[in-house]
């Protein structure tokens, strides 16, 4: 077994593994096993057909066969089914963007089968003891909008553990999800999968991402990734 400290892992095991989807150099969809300083290798799921090579998947919502309110502990380890409906983990995704720089991309798809992205030149969290915090999100590009700006810098926010900015309610209890909350939100990717439009007194508690199609709205696939930053073209 390997140890989970990098101090416990020998040169030849530890050479065994990518650091990342863009080390693995593979050309196609699927799992690969990775590993990181701190964590024992584990399975990710990487993802070429989206937005090119590279790419792992940090969360994804194609159904409504996984729920996603859930408590902090889970979304710290991670939830779903790698190749379906799943998160990865908080923990995971703190060490994964502490290892080295990356950029992050959301793809939307709605029920008309229209597809817009956001991508993130720099994207970053911090650790358990400072509730995960977005701490880093670089420039923003794509055609769906910038609606995870307002989040930047926001801790992670479940419904046992409520670490948003509003001073009346659990962020996550009224919107039905685990996010970055401020007060509230301008996405809330984790939210109830309400597939397509529903009535404004639900609002915001669905897939939403308000810089495209508002807060009454939840979208039919959702893909978060992150990628190892590439060199600048100059």
């Amino acid at each position: 077994m390997l140890n989970s400290h990098p101090g416990g892992l020998n040169q030849n095991a530890e050479r065994s593994f990518a650091t990342s989807c863009l080390d693995a150099n593979v050309n196609n969809d699927g799992l690969h096993k990775i590993q990181v300083p701190g964590l024992d290798p584990f399975m990710a799921s990487c993802n070429t057909n989206v937005a090119g090579a590279g790419w792992l998947v940090i969360q994804r919502r194609i159904d409504g066969g996984v729920n996603f309110f859930r408590s902090w502990s889970e979304y710290r380890d991670g939830f779903g089914d790698l190749m379906g409906n799943f998160f990865i983990g908080l923990e995971k995704l703190r060490a994964i963007t502490a290892a080295q720089p990356n950029e992050l991309y959301i793809h939307l798809e709605d029920f008309d089968g229209e597809t817009r992205f956001a991508k993130y030149e720099e994207f970053a969290i911090s650790n358990e003891a400072q509730a995960y915090a977005l701490n880093t999100l670089g420039k923003y590009s794509g055609t769906a909008g910038d609606s995870l700006r307002m989040h930047e810098k926001m801790k992670f926010t479940t419904y046992d553990r409520d670490n948003d900015k509003d001073k009346i309610k659990n962020c996550a209890v009224a919107l039905t999800g685990g996010w970055w909350y401020e007060n509230c939100i301008d996405s809330n990717l984790n939210g109830v999968y309400l597939a397509g439009s529903y009535d404004e007194t639900l609002s915001g508690r669905g897939i939403c991402w308000e810089a495209w199609r508002g807060f009454e709205y939840s979208y039919k696939n959702v893909i978060m990734m992150i990628r190892p930053r590439l060199p600048i073209q100059s």
